[in-house]
């Protein structure tokens, strides 16, 4: 495992030009921040992996958190803190847009690095927060005093496995670990080597409360159907891990398992290889399945939103499907910029003309008069001590009833459980793409890498 570690980490290690450029620029900020500041009599942060010496050498990102008085209201703190975060960047000459969490700040660029400049409130415990950013500072204080230098590396070490395993982030669309979620369980284990030692016997529900501050006798009910429990040092009501999917987690134990027999550099390399269209026909007549795609164009919200939507549209397809008898093997969602797909993969997707719809008990006079006016005398038999009948299918291809059911109107998607930013993209314009058309879409080289994770995840 030491060998593995020393190699992974002459990797992933930052040079001492890259921690001098990101100083030079992270001073630059922090003096144009006090000027601009100052005079509001406002206070300031700076928070990230940077500042605790955990950053990876490709993250060149700094937060920087304007702290608001608790008087401030909402509105007053978003309109004054994105007044703050542009003149910041204006003053050290560089490029900014606003972007939108739970309220909106300022991202700004300086060559090639990324600042966040977020408003957030001084509160006075995690507790106690109006927002949840506000958090950040305690966060910050926290991992500070209690993250060891000699700690940094295997940090590191954890964060770059989970990339390379595609759980590192707690945002929607990933459902991972977070970089304080990482910092915890480091600080908890005291080195990556214990860590993985301790997570390969991992047990859903198991729980982790560094400073011994939950109160209440049964975690797993307070945290009901989380996989993993670690305890925020700074609020012990709160969860760390809540994001983290049964999938993700499971995920996480195993490649734990699996580095203890066989200590590999490979698995802390980000895997970037894509699929050919030979490789999936081939994955396509090996299965005996039926790929569809819905395809629109990307609604503009943020990824938290999106993802969230698209994995609620794609269960409402498969509960439409089932509904009808077709059978989905599985599904999955993607999206990139500019285009998003719901992926159903079918194992029936063609029916017969007609099928048999079992009734009412024959002794259940007042249900089997209804029954038989239904759908006529002459029409219905008994199977065993039931009513049935033979009628003829309203769709057998599950193409028709996709079609037909994203072509309605917004207002009837909306009622029919498709989420609002999807239903109003689909509503201008969707295309449902089926294996060959798949097959081509393939050139998009996002979409081929997500496909190879989604066979070889699914094989």
């Amino acid at each position: 495992m030491e060998k593995v570690f020393k190699k992974v980490l002459n990797k992933i290690i930052p040079t001492s030009k890259e921690r001098t450029d990101l100083s030079d620029v992270l001073k630059n900020v922090i003096n144009a921040t006090e000027s601009v500041i100052g005079p509001l009599g406002l206070t300031k942060t700076v928070a990230g992996s940077f500042i605790r010496d955990t950053w990876l050498a490709d993250k060149k990102e700094v937060d920087l958190f304007i702290l608001f008085p608790v008087t401030y209201s909402r509105e007053r703190l978003e309109k004054v803190g994105l007044d703050v975060g542009k003149k910041i960047m204006k003053r050290v000459k560089g490029k900014h847009e606003i972007a939108y969490a739970e309220h909106p700040y300022v991202k700004g660029k300086i060559r090639e690095f990324s600042i966040d400049i977020v408003p957030c409130y001084k509160v006075k415990s995690a507790a106690n927060i109006k927002s949840a950013v506000d958090r950040t500072p305690f966060h910050n204080r926290y991992i500070t005093s209690n993250l060891k230098p000699r700690m940094s590396d295997d940090v590191r070490l954890l964060k770059q496995l989970c990339k390379a395993t595609d759980i590192y982030g707690s945002d929607v669309k990933t459902m991972g670990f977070s970089g304080y979620l990482c910092e915890l369980l480091i600080i908890n284990y005291k080195t990556f080597k214990s860590l993985i030692n301790n997570a390969k016997k991992w047990k859903t529900g198991t729980f982790i409360d560094i400073e011994n501050r939950f109160d209440l006798d049964d975690p797993k009910s307070f945290f009901e159907k989380q996989p993993l429990i670690v305890i925020d040092p700074t609020d012990p009501r709160r969860n760390v891990s809540a994001a983290l999917s049964v999938e993700n987690f499971a995920k996480f134990v195993n490649v734990c398992s699996d580095f203890s027999k066989s200590p590999s550099e490979k698995m802390f390399e980000i895997d970037r290889r894509n699929i050919s269209r030979k490789t999936f026909n081939n994955y396509m007549k090996k299965r005996g399945t039926q790929m569809f795609a819905v395809k629109f164009n990307r609604p503009n919200v943020v990824d938290d939103v999106l993802w969230s939507q698209m994995r609620r549209t794609t269960s409402r397809l498969v509960t439409l499907a089932n509904e009808y008898e077709f059978k989905v093997f599985s599904n999955s969602v993607w999206s990139d910029e500019k285009q998003s797909i719901l992926l159903l993969e079918m194992k029936t997707w063609n029916l017969s003309e007609t099928q048999r719809l079992i009734g009412p008990p024959v002794a259940s006079k007042k249900h089997a008069d209804e029954f038989i006016n239904k759908y006529g005398r002459k029409n219905i038999y008994t199977e065993g001590d039931k009513w049935a009948v033979t009628v003829k299918r309203k769709y057998r291809d599950f193409d028709k009833l996709l079609k037909d059911f994203l072509s309605r109107s917004n207002k009837k998607l909306l009622d029919d459980g498709i989420r609002s930013h999807i239903a109003k993209s689909m509503h201008k314009k969707f295309n449902v793409m089926k294996n060959d058309d798949i097959a081509k879409f393939i050139d998009n080289t996002s979409f081929s890498i997500f496909l190879r994770k989604y066979f070889e995840r699914r094989a």
